[in-house]
């Protein structure tokens, strides 16, 4: 039986109830991205204020929105980075701990989002080498195919001419026992 896969946006999560948590974030982040005016720098600050109050994401897809959401709010110069507040980190279910300091939390999200890249690049070349060694044996198939029946064409020819050279021996015998003889061949042509 073939492993379940459950893959969220580049991360691959090790439960179903992992799995189930961050496709609800994915949903839940495409939905914010959507309805969110980017320019509006208040309604950028009370987006945040309001996902950190509500602990809105508990999976590395919602806390690698979160320290987006903040660094935008920072920038935006609306509220200074030290009186933010900080993203909290809950635990999982899964027994897979995350690092208290969200920072560190994104770093680890990139490492697996950037491990991820390389397998998949990884694939990419195997399935590149796979093809090239299929369409290398087929072509030796068909080379082995074709010089079969030139070997065949080949014997059959050297066959008959090997025919051919024992009758023409046979024939120049009997034209000499005829001459020996004297027997007239002549007419009988």
């Amino acid at each position: 039986m073939a492993e379940e896969k459950w893959e969220v946006a580049g991360y691959i999560f090790t439960s179903k109830q992992d799995y189930e948590k961050a496709k609800k974030e994915a949903d839940s982040i495409a939905y914010i991205k959507e309805r969110t005016n980017w320019k509006d720098k208040q309604q950028l600050l009370k987006l945040y204020n309001k996902a950190v109050d509500c602990k809105m994401f508990q999976t590395v897809l919602g806390y690698e929105f979160m320290h987006q959401l903040q660094s935008m709010v920072a920038k935006s110069g609306i509220i200074e980075e030290e009186y933010m507040k900080p993203i909290p980190i809950c635990k999982q279910n899964s027994g897979a701990e995350l690092p208290e300091d969200a920072q560190e939390a994104v770093k680890l999200a990139n490492q697996y989002h950037s491990l991820y890249e390389v397998t998949k690049e990884e694939k990419k070349r195997l399935k590149i080498v796979i093809g090239f060694l299929v369409l290398t044996v087929g072509l030796m198939m068909v080379l082995a195919y074709t010089n079969y029946k030139t070997y065949d064409e080949s014997a059959v020819i050297d066959k008959y001419s090997s025919w051919e050279n024992e009758l023409e021996q046979r024939e120049a015998a009997v034209m000499e026992k005829e001459r020996e003889l004297g027997i007239d061949t002549s007419n009988t042509k």
